[in-house]
């Protein structure tokens, strides 16, 4: 297949745009309203969820069939929409509430943008596209987990949440490995019963939501990372030991942090 072209031309970027504002509007809306009014939230994420399908169908790559074929792209726009509105609602006060909602927003369109530009794996946006949806694909990841920490719920809905938000991330993250389809449930399912367990082991010790949060975004890198090089049968030792390493000093430097915070 040809490579979709470097630079933003009209149809995706000008559609990325478009829904960009309409993620603004809903979630500023949503974290300066009061009383409260969750329906706002979900309607925005559902709105961008119908709009993502729609622009990833009109991809000249696209090859999916079946009425669910487009819901893997939806996932990171969707969960970044929720998270990023739950995290600020929850975390900021004041001006900066709906400033930083904005923000969100952006990154809600730069999603979508890249979800459009990676149907196409021969695209030659595809490797940074991937690389800044998977940095995404962690900072939503984030919010979620820190927001649900946080949040008097019941344990077993608190893993849940944790699991069911883990496992389909993982399935955006493992699009890189061309997984899709039945396999990419189950292994994401994996992932999701892995993250669910680690929050269940959190709930005897003392740690606050942003700790918390940070310790889970540690266990997901580890297990994503190494279901990925698996998938690729790329998994050496050395590998291995290197996000072992990885995850035991970023666990220790963010219990330390917090202590001494």
């Amino acid at each position: 297949m040809d490579s979709q072209p470097s630079l933003p031309t009209g149809g995706p970027f000008a559609r990325s745009a478009l829904l960009t504002l309409v993620a603004v509007g809903g979630m500023v809306a949503y974290v300066t309203v009061r009383p409260e009014q969750a329906w706002i939230l979900w309607l925005t994420a559902a709105l961008i969820a119908l709009a993502v399908d729609g622009i990833v169908r009109g991809s000249p790559a696209w090859e999916g069939d079946g009425a669910f074929a487009g819901a893997v792209y939806t996932v990171l726009p969707v969960v970044t929409v929720v998270g990023a509105s739950l995290f600020v609602d929850h975390a900021l006060d004041g001006y900066a509430r709906p400033l930083t909602a904005a923000g969100g927003a952006l990154v809600v369109g730069v999603t979508v943008f890249g979800e459009y530009q990676t149907v196409n794996y021969g695209s030659r946006m595809y490797g940074a596209m991937r690389l800044v949806l998977a940095v995404i694909t962690y900072l939503a990841a984030f919010a979620v987990y820190a927001v649900v920490f946080s949040l008097d719920l019941r344990l077993w809905l608190s893993a849940a949440l944790i699991g069911i938000t883990s496992a389909a991330l993982s399935v955006e993250l493992l699009r890189e490995s061309r997984l899709l389809g039945a396999s990419s449930i189950l292994v994401g399912a994996a992932i999701g019963v892995t993250l669910a367990e680690l929050r269940v082991a959190l709930y005897f010790f003392p740690t606050d939501g942003l700790l918390a949060g940070a310790i889970l975004i540690i266990g997901f890198y580890l297990a994503t990372g190494l279901v990925h090089h698996l998938l690729d049968h790329d998994l050496e030792p050395a590998t291995l030991a290197e996000y072992l390493l990885v995850a035991a000093v970023g666990t220790a430097t963010v219990v330390l942090t917090r202590g001494v915070l």
